[in-house]
């Protein structure tokens, strides 16, 4: 049994969710039933076609990398109680909108609109809707549990007829603007995630199976964060060692606090130390008397 993207999504749309997203969007419930029955083969089927895409696999797991799943809703029960939550659970989601439908998002709205009988802003909102869920269980299946852009594009793949052939009739529109002809499942045997309901999970959990690769790479973001507290700890212990040493009020360098320090004013100037010096030197004379060795003002030579 292949992973029932589309029946996870379409079992968000109760009867009672139809009811309050009709009367929020000003709208029939049979009209709001037929825009959502037209919008998520329309989502699934265009994130497909995106996947199918040079790169676009990569492309769409680096998006749901960088995003922030904490308010992103598990469900649309949880975001149709006022305009407002509509409105922002919307929006959060317009640029994974951007990703998917790129250019051919305002006509891919309108062409669900003119099908189900709906305002092209209330398609929009179920569009919406429908793909803050999907990008949620996907985002958070790529941060936790390692989804990779192959998982993706296998996952994709493997209902891509499905998506197709779920199309309602009257959406030929939709068909030929996404070039929905190229969603055909790859033929030979079942891979892993075409073979496995994984979807009998919870929500926040889903199981989409994960690739060695991701494991390996969440498990060097867990070493990476790893080293980067013990780097921390390490500055901030020498940090603190260097704070508790004593230092002089002059130019902030660490000195002996045993030490004793004598001023110029009691520096030893006697003549046995001075004579002491100049043996030493082998210096004959005073060096802090006018000669050879120790002039300080050449006026005072005598001749």
């Amino acid at each position: 049994m292949a992973v029932h993207l589309l029946n996870y999504l379409k079992e968000q749309f109760t009867p009672g969710v139809i009811d309050k997203l009709s009367t929020a969007l000003n709208e029939s419930p049979a009209t709001t039933l037929k825009a959502v029955n037209g919008v998520l083969p329309t989502l699934l089927g265009a994130l497909t076609r995106r996947v199918q895409s040079t790169g676009g696999a990569s492309s769409i797991v680096s998006f749901l990398d960088k995003g922030d799943y904490g308010r992103t809703p598990l469900d649309i029960s949880q975001v149709i109680d006022t305009p407002q939550a509509i409105t922002e659970a919307t929006n959060a989601d317009t640029e994974f909108l951007d990703y998917i439908f790129g250019d051919k998002l305002v006509r891919s709205t309108e062409l669900i609109g003119v099908y189900s009988g709906t305002k092209p802003q209330s398609a929009m909102t179920v569009l919406g809707l429908a793909a803050s869920v999907l990008m949620g269980v996907l985002g958070r299946q790529e941060q936790e549990k390692g989804l990779t852009a192959e998982n993706l594009k296998t996952l994709m793949l493997g209902q891509a007829s499905e998506f197709r052939k779920s199309l309602p009739t009257g959406l030929d529109g939709i068909h030929s603007l996404l070039e929905f002809d190229e969603l055909v499942t790859p033929a030979g045997p079942q891979t892993e995630v075409q073979g496995t309901d994984n979807f009998s999970g919870t929500v926040v959990n889903p199981n989409i199976p994960k690739s060695p690769d991701g494991d390996r790479r969440h498990e060097n973001v867990r070493w990476l964060r790893w080293a980067m507290i013990a780097i921390a700890v390490l500055v901030l212990a020498l940090l603190i060692q260097k704070c508790s040493e004593n230092q002089n009020g002059t130019d902030g360098i660490s000195t002996d606090s045993t030490a004793r320090v004598e001023s110029n004013a009691v520096e030893d100037t006697s003549a046995a130390t001075k004579r002491s010096i100049q043996e030493a030197h082998g210096q004959a004379k005073d060096s802090t008397a006018p000669g050879a060795l120790g002039i300080r003002d050449s006026s005072a030579i005598k001749k």
